[in-house]
């Protein structure tokens, strides 16, 4: 039986992590703690308050925000040794009207506004290079004629050769754009951008259908390479092909449920089959509309303020990189205890591939689940601007934020088995007894008036047994009469003991 059914199946392997909140069922999970974050967690805190998004959807916009600020300038150790980057993939359907315009337009407010300055100067330094690119162009055309001209009359042209390698060597370089942020354009046009100008890059949209159908994404054997730091070569057919050297890419897509489907539906079993969205950290808030009432308390902002500021400290450590696009990033390593701790970890995600474990079935986001983690951790630990190594109290904020996560990508990803969808349909039917004070329900009533698809003896029969695998209910007797029990482990009620008539269900449900 696999184990992760959604009732709220806490399991010993994590739970020991301080903050860790188990799921309670798909969109309902509630996020773990960031106390210990206090720039981060202040932001989310006041930019919930202020435009009542998700949480999540706060929370994973801003991871991207960070991710595309500081991937170009650490990579991080993981405790066994290799050395990674920390670029995050993030995808997080929602439907219209949940503010994932709003919220990211507040949380990449600094990049655009910081890349916008730079590409003033950009312009200066673009039309000045234009100037002395066309006065060299009329100097090569020159020297060109001369060799033209002593070819017709028969005469040496080595003087003219010699201007000529000259002259290529002072043809004048043309100056790189700070590009960070990219949305729509072919993969061929979205690389060549990242090797003709900033190495590092993000590609973000709050309406991720065109991302997602759009020719940036399509290229998925490239956006695997890019995640893992390898090198990528273009070829073009009416240009020179390239090779894009130890570039940095943030993926940061929003996309309604419609547009999620769609798109699952025409790629999804490439996407998943290619392992690109095992590289995902994936989420499907609970909808905020309908409850998002507004009050008359003035607004206050402070801390997206301090946000902001720290953002742009650390995205002015960039601008080196376009001059020194080969420089060597801070490597981030773990302290002792959280290596030791990561490795208790990586070892708990392996044993839960196991059949019947709770990534059964989603092995290739298993094995991209604990580099997340430490890349999640790397991120936290330099934006929050923290000495030394990481800690171990952010790297188990990384741990429970990506086993929230990860509880989402197997909710979305990985479908149930029969007797477990049959079983959480059943126990919401039975919910509905039980709020109506009933306490027991005659099996054969199920069988004649719960829902449908469980009204054969077969499937009711294997939803009872993982419901009460899962200590759910309980199973008794009354005569040749199967009750199913709603409050198991308590003592029967009077009025439903007759003698020694009713006793616990031991035989098989089947």
């Amino acid at each position: 039986m696999s184990s992760h059914l959604r009732f709220g199946d806490q399991s010993a392997t994590w739970v020991g992590v301080p903050g860790y909140q188990p799921p309670l069922s798909g969109a309902e999970a509630v996020l773990p703690s960031l106390t210990l974050l206090p720039l981060l967690n202040a932001v989310i805190d006041e930019l919930q308050g202020n435009i009542k998004a998700p949480r999540p959807l706060i929370l994973s916009t801003a991871l991207a925000a960070i991710s595309v600020a500081v991937q170009g300038l650490i990579d991080v150790q993981k405790p066994t040794g290799q050395v990674v980057p920390v670029s995050l993939m993030l995808l997080i359907i929602a439907d219209s009207g949940e503010r994932k315009s709003a919220t990211e337009k507040i949380l990449m407010n600094s990049i655009r506004d910081f890349q916008e300055q730079q590409s003033v100067q950009y312009q200066k330094l673009f039309r000045a290079w234009d100037v002395e690119r066309s006065i060299w162009e009329s100097k090569k055309k020159a020297i060109l004629r001369c060799v033209t001209k002593n070819v017709e009359k028969g005469l040496p042209s080595d003087d003219e050769v010699l201007r000529m390698h000259e002259h290529e060597m002072a043809k004048p370089e043309r100056p790189k754009e700070f590009k960070f942020l990219y949305e729509d354009a072919t993969s061929e046009a979205f690389f060549y951008g990242m090797y003709q100008n900033l190495r590092t890059a993000g590609l973000i949209s709050s309406e991720g259908g065109g991302v997602l159908s759009g020719r940036a994404f399509n290229d998925l054997s490239k956006q695997n390479a890019i995640w893992s730091g390898d090198s990528i070569t273009v070829d073009r057919k009416t240009s020179d092909c390239f090779e894009l050297k130890d570039g940095r890419l943030t993926v940061s897509i929003m996309v309604q449920g419609a547009g999620f489907k769609d798109y699952m539906v025409r790629r999804g079993e490439l996407a998943r089959g290619s392992g690109l969205f095992a590289r995902f950290l994936v989420c499907e808030p609970q909808s905020t509309q309908g409850i998002r009432m507004e009050n008359n308390i003035t607004r206050s902002w402070e801390h997206r303020d301090k946000y902001n500021q720290r953002m742009t400290e650390v995205l002015q450590q960039n601008l080196g990189l376009l001059e020194e696009p080969d420089r060597e990033r801070k490597v981030v390593k773990f302290t002792a205890e959280a290596c030791e701790r990561g490795i208790q970890i990586a070892n708990t995600i392996e044993v839960e591939i196991r059949k019947g474990g709770r990534l059964h079935g989603a092995g290739d986001h298993a094995s991209k689940l604990f580099e997340n983690i430490a890349r999640v951790a790397a991120v936290l630990h330099y934006f929050e601007g923290l000495d030394g190594d990481i800690s171990l109290d952010t790297l188990n904020i990384a741990i429970n934020l990506c086993k929230w996560y990860s509880d989402e990508f197997v909710r979305i990803f990985v479908p149930s088995p029969q007797d477990e969808s049959d079983a959480v349909e059943l126990m919401e039917w039975l919910r509905g007894r039980s709020y109506g004070g009933q306490r027991y329900v005659l099996k054969n009533h199920v069988l004649q008036y719960g829902p449908n698809k469980i009204r054969k003896k077969s499937r009711l029969d294997l939803a009872l047994e993982c419901l009460c695998s899962h200590r759910m209910i309980s199973l008794c007797g009354l005569g040749a009469k199967v009750f199913i029990d709603l409050k198991p482990g308590l003592p029967p009620e009077p009025q439903f003991m007759h003698g020694d008539f009713i006793y616990e269900y031991s035989g098989s449900v089947i």
